[in-house]
């Protein structure tokens, strides 16, 4: 039966039982004027329900289509953004190190063990198997910056908590900004702070080097649009870049702690009472 055909005998039999549980109010008795006005109440019932049910499913069923496509549409976000701060960094880094072999096999190798961690694995190669902190993941990217790039950095972290999703992103957008200063600011030391408070979490990456201009950025430079601005805009939090060419650039990142105020409503973390410098 063709999809007009049954649309129309559907509307028909909805139409037939409308009339017949409105008539069926209308004509009770008063010795059935309990039972009968239920039958009625149930056929109008019936009758919506045939008519509108495939509407309401067709709307369910674009609602959920709507959002497995956004699900799908961050996922490629999330891992153009792992795979431009994993092997897009270590190919530039590959060519600015192409006079030394031995740095591009020790890079190239290095770079093979995290793309078999991240796909296979589905972790990143240096996560420890205990859990994760902000503290942890600062150290990683101090430790990271200064082995490929060759450039200090001074890191300051004052308290600590756990990593969950949105901190996680919180400390990736930091990394990615430390690797974008390494890079381009020509400065001789990068300054990184963290600060662990009952509401959020804030992470500062500091240069005193050569300072850009936002609107030259070339339109393929997806670093500070996408990893930096865009992991934090999908996780709720904010970034602020203050720069000029010969001034530095300064890097402001903030992500909220959900559950947490603060006023001490929601407890804290045992670690959040520890500071440190790394």
């Amino acid at each position: 039966m063709k999809p007009n055909r049954r649309s129309a005998l559907r509307l028909i039999i909805a139409g037939a039982l409308m009339a017949g549980g409105l008539g069926w109010l209308f004509s009770a008795h008063a010795n059935l004027a309990l039972l009968r006005p239920l039958g009625g109440v149930l056929l109008v019932i019936a009758a919506i329900v045939l008519a509108l049910g495939p509407w309401w499913l067709r709307i369910a069923r674009d609602l959920a289509l709507e959002r497995q496509a956004k699900a799908r549409a961050e996922e490629r976000v999330d891992i153009a953004s792992r795979v431009h701060d994993s092997v897009l960094q270590t190919l530039a880094l590959i060519q600015r190190r192409a006079d030394d072999p031995q740095k591009v096999i020790q890079l190239a190798r290095m770079q093979e063990r995290e793309l078999r961690s991240w796909l296979f694995e589905g972790r990143d190669p240096d996560e420890a198997e205990e859990e994760l902190t902000v503290a942890a993941g600062v150290r990683k990217i101090q430790e990271d910056v200064e082995a490929r790039y060759g450039v200090p950095v001074e890191a300051v972290m004052v308290g600590d908590c756990d990593l969950d999703d949105n901190l996680a992103a919180l400390v990736a957008a930091a990394g990615e900004a430390t690797v974008n200063a390494a890079k381009w600011s020509g400065a001789g030391v990068i300054s990184l702070f963290a600060e662990v408070e009952a509401g959020e979490v804030s992470i500062v990456v500091r240069d005193r080097g050569k300072g850009f201009d936002p609107e030259a950025v070339p339109e393929d430079r997806k670093g500070l649009a996408e990893s930096v601005h865009g992991r934090m805009a999908r996780r709720g939090g904010t970034a602020t870049v203050t720069t000029a060419p010969g001034e530095g650039t300064k890097v402001t990142l903030k992500m909220p702690r959900p559950g947490f105020s603060r006023g001490g409503l929601g407890g804290s973390s045992p670690r959040d009472d520890r500071a440190g410098r790394t």
